[in-house]
């Protein structure tokens, strides 16, 4: 009669486990399981939006089925950068690292559950998966192959534990990378080590043979090259009076992007007074900027002091520009921030020059495809990608088609070549470092026809080109993107805080500031598929958008050819 109960059908099973889950409850057991119940929820509806089905769960563990495979690998693919976008806020020692297999294959259904060796073998794959990574079996393999725009390694035949025939095996890439014989047999090997020896994260794949000759080339090209030791914190914010800065350093040695179509030399702007801040909101007189770069081609930092401000739009501000219920709520209520000690920004946003020479490094590939925009609209382009975004381009400009993947591999590289935490600005410490003391809509001021000294936005040189009409009443002399550094500073020195490309935080999305973090410190709660955008794109022509406390929801891999990236740094 049991056995009248048990049916049989063909699925595609998902398993995933977290890595380290006994140490991570050993060292603060109340936080792992909160954490864990928090991103649970954002697994169960990534795994509901692909059309699965959880079946069981058991302390870390995740299993689900799936009735397409191709569904299954989209699913796991958006459940690790859901996970690596969460980890980019948190120590190593609080970053919660999954495994996944996914197997298709027979299996036995009884009520709810699923058994048998379909279910067995995706644990197994689960088992010899790298951390942060996905292993699927052949027959996964053989349904996604052509289908989805996603690399491999193809590590040939395992033999797994109580299954009684080896398992043709492959480690994804979400970067679109293929691997080659030397990487299959490291997988391969990798694969059979015991699964406590596994802990190099995906990147150290992606990077492969060439991370030798980079890593004897690098040392000794930090040898010949100027150290900076950070300096001391600087006293409580007052925005120092901007000084002319010379041109920003482009980065050396950086290997060209491919070739796109040389932009047009364009008009200077007009030269502007320096931004007059408004009475400090903690104030002591400070030092002017004081710069760091900690390897020859790292970005440039600029120490931000410690202090406090008023976050969020101040009364009335929303109002005067007539902004929407929905975005005013976004920047309410205003709050005060507290900054007990400096930290770094960079100077600009993340160049091409920047990213290429990282790419040229570790042989990065991103998955291709990106937004853009046109005629009001954006258009997913399959073949779009940072070195090639719908317009042309130079070296000092910034990067675009920017998404998690990119952007935490880049950190990645960082981190490696200075031994430093680089990582992502919070949404406080940008809109901090954005205002430079000052209280007003913009750096500059209350006037939105003063922006064409300090930013690039949607202007009448924009307006002219692309036939805009409700153009912002000044030009720039930029109708697309233009040269980190070719404005004005802000009073910390940093430059394009409010234009040119928006930029992504570290910070889960939330509707608006109710219940904000008061520290500066990432907002680690809400809707963590999201992320908080700053800034303002080169096109956008409504004022209210490129305000200083403006903010905008984003996906966590999409990618737009106006979005970009800077990075921050956390001071001794």
């Amino acid at each position: 009669m049991e056995d009248q109960d048990i049916k049989r059908k063909l699925a595609t099973i998902l398993v995933a486990d977290i890595v380290g889950y006994s140490r991570l409850t050993a060292h603060d057991e109340d936080w792992t399981i909160r954490a864990l119940g928090d991103f649970r929820n954002i697994v169960d509806e990534i795994i509901q939006s692909h059309d699965g089905r959880i079946f069981s769960t058991g302390g870390d563990s995740v299993l689900a089925e799936f009735a397409s495979p191709v569904e299954a690998v989209r699913a796991a693919v958006d459940f690790q950068e859901a996970s690596r976008s969460r980890n980019l806020l948190q120590p190593r020692e609080r970053q919660l690292r999954y495994r996944i297999g996914i197997n298709l294959g027979d299996v036995m259904v009884r009520g709810n559950d699923l058994l048998g060796d379909g279910v067995n073998v995706a644990a197994r794959l689960e088992g010899i998966a790298e951390p942060g990574g996905i292993c699927v079996s052949g027959t996964v393999w053989d349904h996604i192959n052509g289908k989805l725009s996603i690399g491999y390694v193809d590590i040939g035949e395992q033999s797994v534990k109580n299954i009684p025939r080896p398992v043709r095996a492959y480690h994804l890439r979400v970067d679109g990378t293929v691997g080659d014989a030397t990487d299959a047999v490291q997988a391969g090997s990798a694969a059979r080590t015991p699964r406590s020896a596994l802990r190099l994260p995906l990147a150290a794949v992606i990077a492969g043979g060439a991370a030798i000759v980079v890593v004897a080339g690098g040392v000794l090209a930090w040898q010949l090259w100027p150290k900076s030791t950070p300096p001391a914190p600087v006293a409580a914010v007052t925005a120092p009076a901007a000084t002319p800065a010379p041109p920003p350093a482009t980065p050396t040695p950086a290997p060209k992007p491919p070739a796109t179509a040389a932009q047009p030399a364009a008009t200077p702007p007009a030269p502007a007074a320096a931004p007059q801040p408004a009475p400090a909101q903690t104030a002591t007189n400070a030092a002017p900027p004081q710069t760091f770069r900690d390897c020859a081609n790292c970005p440039e930092m600029v120490v931000i002091p410690a202090g406090a401000f008023q976050m969020g739009a101040p009364p009335g501000e929303n109002e005067r520009f007539n902004v929407s219920i929905n975005e005013a709520n976004r920047v309410q209520p205003q709050h005060p921030v507290t900054f007990a000690k400096a930290f770094a920004l960079a100077k600009f946003d993340v160049t091409r020059a920047e990213f290429a020479a990282f790419v040229s490094a570790t042989n990065f590939h991103p998955q291709p495809g990106c937004m853009t925009f046109a005629n009001g609209v954006w258009e997913p382009q399959p073949q779009a990608s940072w070195d090639n975004p719908g317009f042309a381009q130079t070296d000092r400009e910034p990067v675009v088609c920017m998404n998690q993947i990119e952007i935490g591999s880049y950190l990645g590289w960082l981190r490696r070549m200075t031994g430093k935490n680089y990582r992502l600005p919070t949404e406080a410490e940008w809109e901090y470092a954005a205002r430079g003391g000052t209280t007003t809509a913009y750096y500059w001021g209350n006037d939105p026809k003063d922006s064409c000294a300090y930013e690039n936005v949607g202007d009448q040189s924009y307006g002219e080109k692309y036939n805009v009409s409700g153009v912002i009443a000044c030009r720039d002399g930029f109708s697309d993107l233009a040269p980190v550094g070719s404005f004005k500073p802000n009073p910390f020195g940093l430059y394009d805080m409010l234009g040119n490309i928006f930029v992504l935080t570290g910070d889960c999305w939330n509707d608006s500031y109710a219940g904000a973090p008061i520290d500066g410190s990432a907002w680690t709660a809400g809707d963590c598929t999201k992320i908080a955008a700053r800034k303002a794109g080169f096109g956008n022509i409504r004022a209210s958008v490129f305000r200083a406390a403006n903010r905008e929801p984003e996906g966590t891999i999409v990618k737009r050819n106006r979005f970009g990236f800077r990075v921050a740094l956390s001071l001794p």
